[in-house]
């Protein structure tokens, strides 16, 4: 297996911080995310589709403001520190 092919199905750095903020902080907005996590938008905007991709979040309407929505953490996903160990682990094996 190549490397680009690992690449592919490892996730962003910046996911894990992102994943563990919706973790303990609930469902936010992707404007919330920058601000709390001082990071780049395009980082976050990087970071939340892999984890769509991964259906380890889900986006939900915003009622109040139908222009934005809120990520929080898929319900399937029971465990996100186990994940998150599982995504080290390939790290650390590459």
């Amino acid at each position: 297996m190549s490397r680009r092919s690992n690449d592919s199905k490892r996730l962003p750095e910046k996911a894990i911080p992102l994943l563990r903020f919706l973790e303990n902080h609930g469902p936010k907005t992707q404007k919330e995310v920058i601000q709390a996590l001082d990071l780049p938008i395009r980082t976050v905007r990087y970071s939340i589709r892999r984890l769509l991709e991964r259906n380890l979040i889900r986006k939900v309407p915003n009622l109040k403001d139908m222009r934005s929505v809120f990520y929080h953490i898929d319900p399937s996903v029971t465990d996100v520190e186990q994940v998150i160990a599982e995504e080290l682990s390939v790290v650390e094996t590459l």
